[in-house]
Order: C-alpha cells, then sequence, then structure tokens
C-alpha cells in the first residue's frame, strides 16, 4: 500500500494552506548594513523625498533599540532617543537611507532597521488576496492593524518567530485584528517550540530507523510551513524505508 506524503503533511488547519506561498525573502528584514555616515551637501535634488502616508512603518532592528538621531548622520551626541522594536513611527521623509520621523520621537532613524507594511504591494498584499479563502483572515477589514497581524502571520510561517512576534505587538488595541494577535503572541511560541522539539525526535527516529514513528509525528506536526518544509525530506524517506522494508518481506514470503 502506497502512502502519499502530500496527506500526511496535510495540515489540519485552514490558516496554514493560505500561508505557506508567502514571505520567501525573509532573511531580508535583518539587514545590518549601515546607510553612509556623511551626507554630500551638493545631492540636493535628492536630500528630502515624500514619503506615502498609505502605508506603515514598524521599528525591525536586529539588536534593539533602535536609535533615533537628530541629523541624518551618526556622530557622537546626536541620539535623542530610543524605540523598541514593533514600535509604528510616523515617517515624513527620507533622506540617502535615513527615515525622518515625528512620532513618537522627532528625529531620524535607519530605514533598513524597519519594516514597511503597505496595503498595495508585498507579502501583505499577497496575503490580501489569499484571505477569502481563510475564514480566520476573510472577516478583518483592511485597517492597519488588520494588515499587521497578516503580516506577523507571514513571519511566522517564514520561520521568523521574533519578527512575527514584534508585529503582533505592534497591533493597537483599536484594531479589529487585536483579540487575534493577542491569542497569536501565546500560540506562536508554543506552536515552534512543538516543531522544534518533534523535528529533534524526528532526526533521532531517523538514525535509529524507527520510520513509523517519523510518520506518526508528521500526521499532528505544528502548522508552520517553515518546520514542514524541514521535516518532508526525512517523511520521505521515512516512506520510502517503510515501502522498500515491505517489498522485502514479500519477497522472503
Amino acid at each position: 500500500m502506497s502512502v502519499n506524503v502530500k496527506t500526511i503533511l496535510k495540515s489540519p488547519l485552514a490558516v496554514g494552506a493560505c500561508i505557506t506561498a508567502v514571505m520567501t525573502v525573509s532573511g531580508t528584514l535583518y539587514a545590518v548594513a549601515k546607510p553612509k555616515a556623511t551626507i554630500n551637501s551638493t545631492e540636493s535634488a535628492n536630500v528630502i523625498q515624500t514619503v506615502a502616508q498609505d502605508c506603515q512603518t514598524i521599528v525591525f532592528d536586529d539588536k534593539p533599540p533602535l536609535n533615533v538621531r537628530s541629523a541624518p548622520i551618526e556622530k557622537v551626541g546626536n541620539i535623542v532617543g530610543s524605540l523598541q522594536n514593533g514600535i509604528v513611527v510616523t515617517v515624513i521623509g527620507r533622506r540617502d537611507g535615513w527615515l525622518q520621523i515625528s512620532q513618537p520621537v522627532v528625529g531620524w532613524i535607519y530605514e533598513n532597521l524597519t519594516r514597511k507594511t503597505c496595503e498595495s504591494d508585498g507579502p501583505v498584499a499577497t496575503l490580501n488576496r489569499k484571505r477569502a479563502n481563510d475564514p480566520a483572515l476573510a472577516s478583518l477589514p483592511n485597517d492597519p492593524g488588520s494588515r499587521l497581524y497578516r503580516e506577523s502571520l507571514s513571519h511566522f510561517q517564514a520561520g521568523n518567530l521574533d519578527g512575527a512576534i514584534a508585529l503582533a505587538k505592534a497591533v493597537p488595541a483599536n484594531s479589529a485584528a487585536y483579540p487575534q494577535a493577542q491569542s497569536a503572541l501565546k500560540t506562536m511560541p508554543k506552536s515552534w517550540d512543538k516543531a522544534v522539539t518533534q523535528y529533534s525526535t524526528a532526526l533521532a527516529a531517523e538514525e535509529q530507523n524507527r520510520w513509523s514513528d517519523i510518520l506518526k509525528i508528521a500526521t499532528n506536526y505544528p502548522d508552520i510551513r517553515y518546520w514542514r518544509e524541514k521535516l518532508t525530506p526525512i517523511v520521505k524517506r521515512a516512506i520510502q524505508m517503510q515501502h522498500d522494508f515491505s517489498g522485502s518481506d514479500r519477497d522472503v514470503q
């Protein structure tokens, strides 16, 4: 009797099916390259660019807190504040890799240490297109908090737990997605830990040729695309080994 690996790995949750295609480049969110420390004053034509107001910009530093400076230059004595991950900032301008903000602190921050979520592009748009097939997301409006929540889910599925948590924390209390975000803050770490533990168990079972144990793990594996993709090769090998073993038994008989 043949076993279909897709059937074994099928998620019991509808949410996972809608998110698994999201975020193929999540590693770029933690870029640590800094912009140039000095600015050429002759480049006045490109000094400050107007920033679209239909997007949200969130602090997303790999080594928080993020420093806010009085001018778009990194030098001693011009730090006017600091921001933790997940805080939404109001952007009023851009200059050579820096963002000028007016809230919650007036000053300048590195653009590559932030994350912008917009309805019209990126993973949020992809998730919006898929949400009609997902009961958990279909009822949410397109308010900024809901977009943050969808972005959080996409990061979680892509394997960025810290980023997902930071985004979920940034969902404001007045958002329709706030209850879901608060629930996700509790469930995501638990699901993640379960996936890590079961993956380690599967690796140990593979070393000990306990193929049936691997298949049991696969049928009740957490709905996280990142970890399911890691488990898939192990399950495929387990299926093949069981198939080969069954064939050997028939030959002996």
